[in-house]
């Protein structure tokens, strides 16, 4: 009989453990989706670049790409870890394609590709 009853206590706690632990990944998740999904997709942006401001004895800084879907504006944050190809910093006027993470609320750009424009 005291088997019966440690089996249906442990079941609840193991019920309670998975019911917390589902809740804790949704609060630390750090997938974010720009604007409703209404970019080209859940962490990518596409658009022309309006300002860029990096240290000058460094490299990071902020790039400001202005989206081409829903007309606003994002920045972020470039660093050590952020891949650039072609490998040069993007011009004010060119049209990025940036892939970014969401880290506490900053935008971390890890990929910023130059788009060639057709001529």
């Amino acid at each position: 009989m005291k088997w019966k009853k440690n089996k249906k206590e442990l079941l609840v706690y193991i019920v309670i453990f998975s019911l917390v632990l589902v809740g804790i990944g949704g609060v630390f998740s750090s997938i974010t989706v720009a604007k409703d999904d209404k970019e080209i997709g859940p962490n990518a942006v596409q658009g022309k670049v309006i300002s860029i401001e990096t240290h000058p004895f460094g490299r990071r800084g902020v790039i400001v790409v202005k989206s081409d879907l829903t007309q606003e504006s994002y920045a972020f944050f470039v660093g050590i870890d952020t891949t650039y190809v072609p490998r040069r910093y993007p011009a004010v006027g060119e049209t990025v394609k940036v892939s970014y993470i969401n880290d506490h609320g900053e935008l971390r750009a890890t990929l910023v590709e130059i788009i060639e424009s057709q001529k």
